[in-house]
């Protein structure tokens, strides 16, 4: 296969990838908030489902450039953009601080061993 066809499935495949990893993210967030409550799976529930709503705007963008289908109108998707912006913004935060405190809480609960 030639890498210019390559690349243009890829892009034409974008919307259904994207849809894929928040189907997916909402999933581990569902799964986090189902297991006890614990400060790491409660930040790792959180960062996921800012994720999700983040995925899902990106999504509907991919969705209007890749194949044409428009979810709202330009107004709409301006504001959508722009919140999705500053959530990123914290995204980019959240999840680190929520696996390390993961990491955390696992070496905590594992005895040592001699």
């Amino acid at each position: 296969m030639d890498t210019a066809k390559a690349v243009l499935l890829l892009e034409f495949a974008k919307p259904v990838l994207q849809a894929c990893a928040v189907v997916l993210t909402l999933c581990v967030g569902i799964f986090a908030v189902s297991r006890p409550r614990t400060t790491a799976l409660s930040l790792l529930a959180t960062a996921c489902f800012l994720t999700v709503v983040v995925d899902s705007i990106y999504l509907s963008g991919s969705l209007q450039t890749q194949w044409r289908i428009t979810l709202f109108p330009v107004g709409t998707r301006r504001v959508l953009f722009l919140v999705a912006e500053l959530l990123f913004i914290v995204e980019v935060f959240l999840w680190p601080v929520a696996l390390f405190l993961l990491i955390r809480e696992r070496r905590a609960s594992i005895p040592p061993t001699i």
